[in-house]
């Protein structure tokens, strides 16, 4: 491919590399036609300013980072170029010579930019163009980053300087115009090798023959040479070649080499490059071990089944199988299933990339297993008290089911439904928290070699506690002669007492004193329930006393006072209890109170007491009712005397305290009805009147 241009274009990129080396004058890079250059010198290499020959340019010191460019005519013409900055904001500036013989004799500089685009308000770009009149611009913000383009004359050599002022991006640089430059040499553009990492280390590391690609590149182009080189930079200085016969490469995987093309009749070179690529061996998942539970007999397998699996569904990989690593190796007699002997059996496989072409053989086996045997689980045994959920411990369950087998070589897991277990969804935890009620769980036990599994179930049980009345609260008669007997319902298969007393039988104990007991019953799953009661004390009441308020029918009344450490209840004449202590409205004649304790001590009846008062009237008519009036109980006073008057207070009766009443006479004549009076007069002097009547 020869090259000749009227338009010339060069581009630089040194962005992406980074070398130790600086480019000075003297190892300028030439620019020829269509040749990369990636080199980034750190500094400014030697100072070609110090010699004698040389004076700096006077817009800008270029003392960053500098990279020099030749430029030899072969044909004189107009001479430009652009340098763009990758990023488009990053400040080059730059310096032209020429035209000169050597770099020794440099002289001064006939163009020089060092505007700064950023304080000029426009682009990064900069160079040489055909409508710019001026030779020099800045510093700051003073130009526009473009100068006038060069007239040159056939032989005349040209130097560029270009420093990098601010910024950290690369740049390419354009040349154009109407010179025409030296030829580049021809070459044939290479392609990437690659081979298979199947040196038996897969490290991304291979051999590769170079010789074989030097003669593709410069095949039909005998007066061109080429050298090959670990980097651009050492490409472009034409230093440090690699040896063209076996060469391994030194980045895994992938190495970029770049080849320096030179002619043997001019002093243009062509950078060109190649890939040494080192493609992985297939990555698929060997099964190795592969096993058939449960036969009865020879089974033929799907091998065709396994393909997605072993491949990882991965679109690049195709696999064959075959029954013989010979028949592998030739790739002849591929198969897609095989009937497994009861033996078992190997088969092998063959493993291509299609992108790369790289493979690889491998092989497995087949053989026949049994699914563990199990036993079934006793079921588990949770008491509710009162829970509204539970916390289910399956933990022990495998070992149990496995019955010997070596839990390490298996795992169970644990299912709500049997639809769950045969989907494998919804594992349960091994504590399970869940609703109190009882359930059945199912489990499968699976081989974690073989895959073989066995499925089984058991009963989670949820029992209720014994359930029974114990009163809280309790009283103990301290003055009853026998114990007091605490108990609860019989039936249930323990109980134990907080006095230490336990036994099967054992639902009531005796206490004589107070204080606080509790009793625990157990049924026979074990369940128990606890509850307490307070024993207090109590006694029966001793009456202290009766006040009694008569002859005041029918406010008469009667009130009793007690002691005691009890709670009591008072009744009269055997009616119905309350807590009052007073009784009003009483009638004439004796009564009696009972006490009684409300927490079971005995009752305590009073002495019978007197409630002295006079019948309102009576009736002598001989029926054997109210025939006489008289005051019961007036016995109880001796020496007290009734007096009986008519209204007009005549003395009609004189009663003792003896006497069996007024039988309505008066010198022995039954009276008339009417309103009579009395007047009362007890031995103390107490006189009390009132009046009755007589009735027929």
């Amino acid at each position: 491919m020869k090259k000749s241009y009227l338009i010339l274009i060069a581009f630089l990129t040194f962005s992406n590399w980074i070398f130790s080396q600086a480019n000075d004058c003297t190892d300028a890079i030439l620019l020829c036609g269509n040749t990369p250059v990636g080199i980034e010198p750190q500094g400014v290499g030697f100072d070609e300013f110090s010699l004698p020959g040389n004076f700096a340019p006077p817009c800008y010191s270029f003392n960053n980072q500098t990279v020099w460019f030749r430029v030899e005519i072969d044909q004189g013409g107009t001479l430009g170029f652009d340098i763009i900055p990758d990023n488009g904001t990053d400040d080059y500036d730059f310096a032209v010579y020429g035209p000169v013989s050597d770099c020794a004799n440099l002289g001064m500089s006939i163009r020089c930019s060092s505007t700064n685009p950023l304080a000029a308000g426009v682009s990064g770009n900069t160079g040489l163009n055909a409508t710019e009149t001026d030779l020099s611009e800045g510093p700051g913000p003073n130009g526009n980053g473009y100068l006038k383009e060069l007239d040159t004359q056939a032989g005349e050599t040209y130097y560029i300087l270009l420093d990098r002022a601010h910024g950290a991006s690369g740049f390419q640089i354009n040349l154009n115009g109407t010179a025409v430059l030296p030829q580049s040499p021809d070459f044939n553009t290479p392609q990437n090798l690659e081979t298979c990492d199947d040196d038996g280390t897969e490290d991304g590391y291979a051999r590769f023959n170079l010789l074989s690609q030097a003669s593709a590149i410069t095949r039909n182009f005998p007066n061109s040479r080429v050298s090959f080189h670990e980097s651009l930079n050492d490409a472009n200085l034409n230093l440090n070649p690699i040896a063209a016969t076996t060469y391994t490469n030194t980045k895994a995987n992938s190495q970029r080499i770049y080849a320096r093309v030179s002619s043997v009749i001019g002093p243009c070179t062509e950078i060109t490059s190649f890939d040494l690529i080192v493609n992985p061996l297939p990555s698929y998942n060997n099964p190795n071990e592969l096993y058939i539970c449960d036969a009865t007999g020879i089974v033929n397998y799907d091998l065709s089944a396994l393909s997605e699996s072993i491949t990882g569904n991965s679109p690049n990989l195709v696999i064959s199988y075959y029954r013989s690593a010979i028949e592998a190796l030739m790739n002849q007699n591929p198969i897609q299933d095989i009937n497994v002997p009861l033996s078992g059996i190997t088969v092998h496989f063959l493993v291509r990339n299609t992108a790369t072409n790289c493979f690889i053989f491998d092989e497995f086996d087949i053989s026949y297993q049994n699914s563990p045997a199990l036993v079934k689980p006793a079921p588990l045994i949770y008491c509710r008290d009162d829970n509204m959920t539970l916390t289910f411990d399956l933990s022990n369950i495998e070992e149990v089911a496995l019955d010997g087998l070596n839990p390490d070589d298996h795992d169970t897991y644990f299912y709500e439904t049997d639809a769950d277990r045969n989907d494998d969804a919804n594992r349960l935890p091994l504590l399970w928290d869940t609703e109190a009620i009882s359930k059945t769980v199912f489990l499968r036990s699976i081989n974690s070699i073989t895959g073989c599994f066995a499925d089984e179930s058991f009963e989670v049980q949820v029992i209720e506690s014994p359930d029974y009345t114990f009163k809280e609260i309790q009283y103990l008669c301290i003055d009853a002669p026998n114990p007091k007997i605490l108990s609860i319902d019989s039936g249930f298969d323990f109980y134990e007492w907080s006095t230490g007393e336990n036994g099967t039988t054992l639902n009531e104990i005796e206490i004589t004193q107070t204080g606080t007991y509790s009793v625990t019953a157990y049924n026979s799953f074990g369940c128990s329930t606890t509850k307490t009661t307070e024993v207090r004390s109590s006694e029966a009441a001793t009456i202290t006393g009766i006040e009694i308020t008569g002859l005041n029918y029918p406010r008469n009344e009667a009130t009793i006072t007690v002691t005691g450490t009890g709670v009591y209840e008072f009744a009269i004449d055997g009616g119905p209890y309350t807590t009052n202590t007073t009784f009003t409205g009483l009638s004439r004649g004796y009564h009696t109170i009972a006490v009684k304790d409300t927490q079971g001590c005995a009752t305590t009846i009073s002495e019978p007491f007197l409630i002295l008062d006079y019948p309102r009237y009576f009736t002598p008519n001989g029926d054997g009712y109210h025939d006489t009036w008289q005051l019961i109980g007036l016995d109880e006073y001796p020496g007290a005397v009734i007096r009986v008057y008519d209204r007009y207070g005549k003395l009609l009766k004189e009663l003792g305290a003896n006497s069996n009443g007024w039988d309505g006479t008066y010198l022995g004549t039954l009276l008339k009805p009417d309103d009579y009076w009395f007047e009362l007069i007890l031995p103390e002097g107490e006189r009390v009147t009132g009046h009755f009547s007589l009735i027929n």
